[in-house]
């Protein structure tokens, strides 16, 4: 069958920023999409049968699927407005695409079915992305003992930011997508832009992925994508490398105190403060824990670096961030631990970061907000 040839072209491809962190909800979103690349697939050959019988197939698992997420959900939010919402987007889904399927009988059932693929994806990138996503972050903060009404807050706070950016980016590439595919379905020669447009849009999403969605620092995965190159380079140049890990002090008490949201503003706030003082293109900052934060710099000399470290703590303090429980100041303050030297071919970053970490624990031992270095 010719079908069989095209198997490999997905127009809705999975992607990991669909993951809701629900394995169930997830399996079963991944098998949903599945049904929508095979029925996409059966435009080849434009068989009528082979097309309902696929259109058939994705209705009644969407169907099921709808229930037996409702049912996961209704665990958590019986009773609660996020889920009455949720049910009626269900609840809409069906009749749209019956509607659709069946509303202009005068056009060949491809172009009807190419009409349906294209609003199924964006209604199921969109569901998937916003909607299950949002869910699923309340839930986790619930488990964590959140109130529900501040795990909802949590969860809306999480997807603004680079979040919403990263929704928009996954729902503008599938309408892209959606459109070249099927282009690609019956004109085999546009293949390859086709695919290279894909590699240019997983870049993008892969540059996204490099990023804290809280704090739009950078995450932890690409600091250590990028250390061996800074390592490199100042080796070659005889410089300072310097790794620095920085604590906000008591930020547990703080959260008890003022509330997750306002300690996610303060994440913020810090955030900002780091990203403000790494100006140069040897700078980078970080976000690798709850609150914590790390900055990679180069530098001249060992005295340049520990005069880095203390404008860093300096200017978190500036920001005059109230903290009532903190035992040392009536601010946000942290403490600054860091590894500085030339490296040698043989330091890798876990040298760096076990010195960095000890560094930390002196200056959180010996009374917190302080910078103590190595080197």
């Amino acid at each position: 069958m010719k079908t069989d040839l095209y198997s490999e072209f997905e127009i809705f491809p999975w992607n990991k920023n669909l993951d809701t962190g629900h394995t169930v909800i997830d399996e079963q979103h991944r098998t949903l999409v599945e049904l929508l690349n095979r029925l996409a697939r059966t435009l080849i050959d434009a068989e009528h049968s082979v097309i309902n019988d696929a259109f058939d197939e994705l209705a009644a698992y969407a169907n099921w699927h709808f229930e037996d997420e409702e049912a996961i959900w209704r665990t958590y939010f019986k009773d609660n407005s996020w889920y009455s919402s949720h049910q009626l987007r269900h609840a809409s889904f069906l009749p749209k695409v019956i509607e659709l399927k069946e509303g202009d009988s005068g056009k060949p059932l491809a172009d009807v079915i190419e009409q349906v693929i294209k609003f199924l994806i964006r209604w199921l990138a969109f569901h998937i992305i916003d909607d299950d996503k949002r869910m699923a972050f309340a839930v986790e903060a619930m488990a964590s003992g959140v109130p529900i009404d501040e795990a909802k807050a949590i969860a809306d706070n999480k997807m603004g930011g680079s979040m919403r950016i990263l929704i928009e980016t996954v729902l503008n590439m599938y309408d892209g997508l959606s459109s070249r595919t099927l282009d690609l379905l019956r004109e085999r020669k546009a293949r390859m832009k086709a695919e290279e447009e894909l590699k240019e849009v997983n870049r993008k999403l892969e540059a996204l992925s490099l990023t804290d969605q809280l704090t739009e620092l950078f995450n932890r995965r690409h600091l250590y994508a990028i250390f061996d190159n800074e390592s490199r380079r100042a080796r070659r140049g005889k410089m300072q490398l310097a790794y620095y890990l920085i604590d906000i002090d008591y930020f547990k008490r703080f959260n008890d105190s003022y509330g997750h949201l306002c300690g996610d503003t303060a994440l913020r706030q810090v955030a900002n403060c780091l990203q403000d003082i790494c100006r140069r293109p040897s700078d980078a900052a970080f976000r690798v824990g709850g609150e914590e934060f790390s900055i990679l710099s180069v530098h001249y000399s060992a005295e340049d670096a520990m005069v880095f470290g203390e404008r860093v703590r300096q200017s978190i303090e500036d920001l005059k961030i109230p903290h009532q429980c903190s035992d040392i100041s009536e601010f946000i303050t942290v403490s600054v631990g860091g590894a500085c030297k030339v490296p040698s071919g043989e330091d890798t970053f876990d040298h760096f970061m076990a010195e960095a970490d000890q560094r930390l624990y002196r200056a959180k031992s010996s009374g917190r907000n302080r910078v103590v270095m190595s080197g």
